[in-house]
């Protein structure tokens, strides 16, 4: 039997080289362009064998070909397991944001429940963020109003604090909450530690979906303080059982289990993916929250298991996952979970019966989605600024930044990151002016725009660099780009709209929004109505928001000293 001589695509001698003898062994890989810049990161149980069946494979979509084609040079991290380079890679893709891999941008987070049962009166609030601390979390809710609005019932049924701490140790009597019945005043200790557990852990039960139980047992010691002539008590336990049940009412039963479960539904359209990932806790569906992802290159696997990785590293992770492939790398993935959660979980890929039919609602659900536009709006804004500015690159990566200060004072400026049309948080900045004295926009925008691109491995560069401001700011961003000697940068200024009025008062001319871009003496100007420019102004308003703040931070501090 002959063995199969795989030929290379790539007529790259150097980078062949490289691949040829890259190690036998799991770890990262980092794919370079000619300039320098990361456009990929992978993860391999064996590198060598994961590179070459990049660069010795014609079997590629037509993206990944493009991809590979960019490749001037490669890197690799090599690690001890495969659940280290799963944990690397994620890191590595936060860190540089290459182009081909895809981003979780998460800008809306929904609110939970937290239950600080490690603590001797626990109190319930709604957070954000889950932390990984002793606390009870439920959710997410998709609904801020409703959480809230189920908050105020579940205090009056099950009256336990929700107070900061401070507040609870400094009271010296019972508050406005244990007046109107939605407290048990544990603060000034009304109520024993055993009564209030109780009640606690009654509203655990509840939350858990253990309402059969829970109802039962209400209503025998409701039965119970009515026979012993305690009609008042008796009152409030039905009061009680009415709000459970009504609670109950508004959720929708999806399954007959009570254990909390992730269902992950995708729906593909060649490059383009919308996932539909829907809440399910107690067997009640929750909500649904959905995630559009453009240009992907990489095999569905790899995705899928990005997409774990970078979501399940923030939020609250359930008893089971359900997802829609199955996955090679299933094992690592859950010890990655069991590691964040502490608690064993379950990823499912179901062939038959209840669990299929929710990956089946989930599915239509990314699929409805994926129908009425999804991904591609945001492709297609992105595509139009390419086409309209005359760009170099395509803006997947947009940077805005702004200057803030009055008459010189407390002078700041601010950087803005979107992401295929999208902001992400994760890549803002402040920066507080330093080197110039008095009232000096260039000035001040030559010194942030220097302090952003001299520290070259900060993080990747941006595809499209926007100022805001006309042509004095556009010099400025292309002279300190200049002085850098960095190269393969778009650069654009947005000029505000502007009225110019006589004396009068009366209209002389009406300046639209323009857009300034190097080596033209005119500015671009878009139709009022248009995605494009309604994308440039989210930018640049962003990015005054984001400065103002900061601004009206440091002059608060300024006067009170």
């Amino acid at each position: 039997m002959q063995t199969k001589i795989l030929k290379p695509i790539v007529k790259k001698e150097a980078l062949l080289l490289k691949v040829k003898k890259s190690p036998l062994k799991p770890g990262v890989y980092l794919m370079k362009e000619s300039s320098g810049k990361i456009i990929y990161v992978g993860k391999a149980k064996n590198l060598r064998n994961r590179l070459k069946s990049y660069f010795y494979t014609k079997d590629h979509t037509p993206k990944v070909a493009v991809m590979v084609s960019r490749v001037s040079d490669l890197s690799w991290i090599i690690t001890d397991t495969e659940l280290e380079a799963l944990m690397l890679e994620g890191t590595l893709i936060k860190k540089y944001h290459p182009r081909y891999n895809i981003h979780l941008r998460d800008d809306k987070t929904y609110p939970y429940l937290r239950i600080t049962v490690h603590e001797q009166w626990p109190k319930l609030e709604v957070v954000r963020r889950p932390k990984r601390d002793k606390a009870l979390y439920f959710g997410p809710y998709t609904s801020a109003y409703s959480i809230r609005e189920t908050l105020k019932l579940l205090t009056k049924i099950f009256p336990i604090r929700d107070c900061s701490e401070s507040k609870f140790s400094n009271r010296t009597r019972p508050c406005l909450s244990y007046d109107i019945g939605i407290c048990t005043a544990p603060c000034v200790n009304i109520i024993s530690e055993g009564a209030y557990r109780k009640i606690v852990d009654d509203l655990i039960s509840f939350l858990k979906g253990k309402k059969k139980d829970l109802l039962k047992a209400l209503r025998n010691q409701m039965k119970e303080l009515s026979s012993q002539t305690k009609y008042e008590e008796a009152a409030q336990l039905r009061d009680r059982i009415q709000g459970i049940e009504h609670l109950l009412e508004q959720q929708k039963v999806v399954s007959l289990k009570l254990t909390d479960q992730d269902v992950i539904g995708w729906c593909r359209k060649e490059e383009d993916i919308e996932i539909a990932l829907l809440f399910i806790r107690a067997g009640r569906l929750l909500g649904k929250k959905i995630f559009s992802f453009s240009r992907v290159t990489q095999p569905e696997e790899d995705f899928l298991s990005s997409f774990i990785l970078q979501y399940y590293e923030m939020e609250f992770i359930p008893d089971e996952i359900i997802v829609p492939v199955t996955l090679s790398d299933q094992k690592i993935l859950q010890h990655f979970l069991f590691q964040q959660r502490s608690k064993a979980v379950k990823l499912i890929f179901p062939k038959s019966g209840e669990k299929k039919a929710l990956l089946a609602m989930a599915n239509e659900n990314a699929k409805d989605h994926l129908r009425h536009g999804g991904v591609q709006k945001e492709v297609s804004i992105l595509e139009e600024l390419k086409t309209k500015l005359h760009l170099k690159n395509e803006p997947d990566r947009i940077e805005c930044f702004d200057i803030s200060n009055i008459q010189g004072t407390n002078a700041v400026g601010s950087r803005v990151t979107f992401i295929q049309g999208k902001a992400d948080k994760n890549f803002y900045r402040r920066y507080k002016i330093k080197t110039v004295e008095g009232p000096n926009d260039y000035a001040m925008m030559n010194e942030v725009l220097s302090r952003r691109f001299k520290n070259k491995d900060e993080d990747t560069f941006p595809d499209l660099l926007m100022v805001d401001g006309g042509r004095g700011q556009l010099s400025i961003a292309l002279q300190v780009l200049k002085e850098l000697e960095i190269e393969n940068i778009d650069v654009i200024g947005l000029a505000k709209e502007k009225t110019i009025s006589s004396f009068q008062g009366k209209l002389i001319e009406k300046l639209q929004e323009r857009v300034y871009v190097p080596g033209q003496k005119n500015p671009v100007i878009f139709k009022e109505n248009s995605p494009a420019l309604h994308l440039l102004q989210r930018l640049r308003d962003e990015a005054h928001r984001f400065a103002i703040t900061y601004h009206k931070k440091l002059r608060s501090k300024t006067a009170f000293e």
